[in-house]
């Protein structure tokens, strides 16, 4: 599977090589894909898939489009939770509820400067046998892996989800190769209440940012590399201890409330092209995990788009 990732992700720059010149982008399409079969792992934070389209805004207070740059972003997206014995039944030997989410977010954001951005948004989506979530990767075993389907005992319940949520990036540029680059979080929501921030360092002209960044912000063409760390407080998560006003989830455990998290990415931009994969080694969620890092990969494709500009 992860040579078939890799193939497709070079067949796609190799296309990006014979189109015409770089035109400056006011839309792109993504699709981004996190996994941590490329460890040969397959559990706790086990896969995700998002699809998101993002555009640049006309300035309201300007004819010729030269105020602030803001922007309108839209994700779909799929998180799949699993525990490390997946094939029994038996709850009491579980380090991780079986759970799906799946959520439709859209983003406001807008250029405070040309290197600091701040965003605000809703998160709407469903948990439970509704999120799709149990039917998907049992599907995807089946007929990809050629794996027995998992038993899905006591998931995560079905519910409806409403979050809101901020961020603030901005960067710093050292010189033409270097910057250092920040992000600061936070969501309030039924599903998740959390709040952090993530510092790291950028080698190089292309912006590398975690998933669901918005690539509009940066039109270089090129690549970078970034090395960087991540912090964060959890005061809720629905996925380990169900719901904030009742007690119907069948299965929960304590929850880690505070988060670390390793980032190593790279991101290179030919023409209307982009290919980007970033590594995550994360702190265990819950305190029955082994305490250990757990290793995924995002790779993600994007397509940018001109609306007024014709090949």
């Amino acid at each position: 599977m992860t040579n078939k990732i890799f193939i497709f992700g070079h067949l796609w720059m190799v296309i990006a090589l014979i189109t015409s010149k770089p035109l400056a982008a006011q839309e792109y399409f993504s699709l981004n894909i996190d996994n941590d079969l490329y460890f040969m792992m397959d559990h706790y934070y086990s896969s995700g898939i998002f699809l998101q389209y993002g555009k640049q805004l006309r300035a309201s207070d300007s004819i010729n489009n030269t105020g602030p740059k803001k922007y309108l972003l839209w994700e779909l997206g799929q998180e799949i939770y699993t525990p490390s014995l997946r094939y029994t039944s038996n709850t009491a030997v579980y380090d991780y509820p079986y759970g799906g989410w799946t959520s439709l977010k859209l983003t406001f954001q807008r250029e405070i400067s040309e290197r600091k951005q701040k965003q605000w948004g809703i998160q709407l989506g469903v948990t439970g046998d509704a999120s799709g979530a149990q039917r998907m990767q049992n599907t995807y075993h089946r007929l990809i892996l050629n794996l027995p389907e998992l038993p899905w005992t006591d998931e995560v319940p079905q519910a409806l989800h409403l979050n809101v949520f901020a961020d603030s990036y901005k960067r710093w540029n050292l010189n033409q190769q270097l910057a250092i680059q920040s992000h600061i979080f936070g969501t309030i929501g039924t599903q998740k209440i959390s709040g952090g921030a993530a510092l790291g360092l950028v080698l190089g002209k292309q912006t590398v940012l975690s998933k669901g960044g918005n690539v509009l912000i940066d039109q270089e063409q090129g690549d970078g590399l970034y090395f960087g760390v991540r912090l964060q407080y959890i005061a809720h998560d629905y996925m380990l201890s169900g719901s904030l006003f009742n007690d119907n989830a069948p299965f929960t455990l304590p929850i880690n409330p505070i988060r670390s998290m390793i980032e190593v990415g790279y991101a290179i931009r030919k023409n209307d092209w982009r290919f980007a994969f970033t590594y995550f080694n994360r702190s265990p969620d819950n305190k029955v995990q082994p305490q250990e890092g757990h290793h995924y990969l995002n790779i993600t494709l994007t397509r940018f788009f001109d609306r007024k500009t014709t090949k």
